[in-house]
């Protein structure tokens, strides 16, 4: 029997008329709302300014995205962090396993033996008065 792979991870909302989503449609219709009240509360003047802002923030609330996330959840997650208590404390991390020491074994030390003749020869001084230029 074949396998095939399924599909995982899937998000995708529900689109209803124009092609546009439930959140999409819900943050224009309160854009709508709004601007329907603002017009009877208002003079004319103030209102187009009070819509053109009202209309701008539902339009990005709806259909703008940062890097994947759209506008809402970016603005609430702002609100979040600047309401939100910043108490900052750091907390030592122990390991989860204590360490073992490890048994090495003594260091010995070697043995100073006689200098031999070879090691005094002529070549040496004669190499090193060439190395240090005292000829």
């Amino acid at each position: 029997m074949e396998q095939y792979p399924v599909p995982q991870f899937i998000e995708q909302e529900a689109r209803i008329a124009f092609n546009i989503t439930f959140s999409q449609f819900f943050y224009i219709l309160g854009g709508g709302v709004i601007c329907f009240f603002l017009y009877y509360l208002l003079p004319r003047t103030i209102f187009y300014v009070a819509a053109f802002i009202v209309g701008a923030t539902s339009l990005g609330l709806g259909f703008l995205n940062i890097n994947g996330a759209p506008l809402a959840s970016i603005l609430l997650a702002s609100l979040g962090f600047a309401t939100g208590g910043k108490n900052y404390t750091w907390k030592k991390k122990e390991s989860p396993y204590p360490f073992k020491s490890i048994k090495r074994t003594p260091v010995r030390k070697i043995e100073q033996k006689p200098v031999l003749r070879a090691q005094e020869s002529q070549l040496r001084r004669v190499k090193t008065s060439v190395e240090l230029k005292t000829r």
